[in-house]
């Protein structure tokens, strides 16, 4: 296995200078490149946590990856390093799916146990790819703070393993699709990814799970504190676009505070801080701030992505936390109409007024622990979890929400047959494969 990945290694720069982007979703700003590349023992732990790099058996000690460390470099951003882990299948490759790790973007998704996203799709025969950075993407390195700017790291990174594996991968399927699944700040990024540096010409299906954060600054930031914000509205009765209407709409404060502000605070380098009742925000501040928003409201993004399908989950309990990931993801998802994403899906069975739009948005109940939607539930078909307490307890279907009692209410399951689903899931919509390798500008 290594030595085959070695050899898709030399042939990258070729197959890198044949993509071209899709007018619709062209990149804004320059993606950056990827260098010193080195195959190495995949390490047992990254940024202070077991790396838990996909394996053969559950729990076991026989890992499926191949491990490699490499450097970013962005232009206005110093160099950052990168580990990168590819587990490929020995059968027809279903797609691949590259995991954007969650907060500081330092540790990787878990993948040796069964009921963990990445160990179960790579188990269902897809190409899956566990990612960490040295430290914090989201820290440009240089005097100036921006996020936007930053997140060209993240951008750079999916286009690299997109032709270095996705596209070199002789084994992928006709239908099999570039997928990716994010979370938390890691959301944030692929958000800026999509909105700003062009990753929709190449992505099939994005996933984000509490995000994408940094959404709106302006109110995720400025004192005093904002008003709520309605997820999935549905003024006179009509849902917005993408939104599971047996969920029903929500309500979350855009704001962040206490350590989700602190964290901002760093990321901004201070200018201006985020939610410090001290400091005055003037219209200079708060340019600053949508400046580095994913939704900047200025003319340099896009919100349309008419090849890539989009999925979100979103817990609906963040505020407990202080931490405002449901409206700053709604932030983004609010922007999309109904030719910002493809029309080839079916989502009859989630009660999407819009069903034939690839956008589904989730109301994520009873998550246990901050934008960790993978412990909470979701509504399947006409019957949704009922939650109370804080942090809540849930029943769904009358029968208390414990993943082996309800297993078809999780999270985690529904998310999994979301990816494999063929008509809405990880599937080539810019073209097979092999089409795609052959293209030239």
């Amino acid at each position: 296995m290594v030595e085959r990945h070695v050899q898709i290694l030399a042939i990258v720069a070729v197959i890198a200078a044949w993509i071209t982007f899709l007018p619709s979703a062209r990149a804004q700003y320059a993606l950056g490149s990827v260098s010193s590349i080195v195959n190495e023992t995949c390490p047992a732990a990254l940024g202070g946590h077991a790396s838990d790099w996909v394996t053969q058996t559950n729990g076991g000690t026989d890992i499926q990856t191949s491990c490699y460390h490499a450097t970013i470099t962005c232009p206005q951003t110093t160099d950052l390093g990168v580990t990168y882990g590819v587990a490929t299948p020995a059968t027809s490759s279903n797609g691949t799916i590259v995991f954007v790790p969650a907060k500081f973007g330092i540790n990787t998704l878990p993948g040796n146990y069964i009921g963990e996203i990445p160990w179960d799709l790579y188990h269902d025969s897809y190409q899956t790819i566990q990612l960490a950075f040295d430290s914090q993407w989201q820290l440009t390195g240089t005097s100036t703070a921006s996020l936007k700017v930053a997140a060209c790291r993240v951008a750079t990174i999916l286009n690299f393993l997109y032709t270095t594996f996705y596209l070199a991968n002789t084994n992928n399927s006709p239908t099999a699709g570039m997928c990716a699944h994010s979370q938390s700040g890691g959301a944030g990024g692929l958000g800026f990814a999509l909105t700003y540096y062009g990753v929709g010409g190449f992505l099939d299906k994005a996933g984000f799970v509490s995000g994408p954060e940094y959404g709106n600054l302006i109110n995720g930031c400025t004192t005093p504190i904002h008003p709520p914000t309605n997820i999935c509205p549905a003024p006179n009765g009509v849902y917005a676009m993408g939104c599971n209407t047996i969920a029903g709409s929500w309500q979350d404060r855009p704001n962040y505070q206490q350590g989700s502000a602190q964290n901002l605070s760093v990321e901004l380098n201070d200018n201006p801080p985020c939610y410090d009742k001290s400091y005055t925000y003037t219209s200079s501040s708060k340019h600053t701030l949508a400046a580095t928003s994913v939704v900047d409201n200025g003319t340099d993004g896009t919100f349309t992505y008419p090849q890539t399908a989009v999925s979100a989950y979103l817990c609906d309990d963040d505020s407990i936390w202080k931490n405002p990931s449901e409206a700053q993801g709604w932030a983004y998802y609010s922007q999309f109409t109904n030719s910002s994403v493809p029309e080839t899906c079916n989502y009859t069975g989630s009660n999407s007024s819009t069903p034939n739009s690839c956008l589904m948005v989730n109301r994520v109940y009873g998550c246990t622990t901050v934008e960790e939607a993978a412990t909470g539930f979701m509504c399947v078909g006409a019957n949704c979890p009922v939650c109370t307490g804080t942090p809540p307890s849930c029943t769904c279907g009358g029968v208390a929400c414990d993943q082996h009692k309800t297993p078809t209410y999780a999270m985690r399951v529904n998310a999994e047959a979301d990816y494999e689903d063929p008509v809405n899931g990880c599937i080539s919509r810019h073209g097979t494969p092999q089409s795609r390798l052959i293209q030239r500008p």
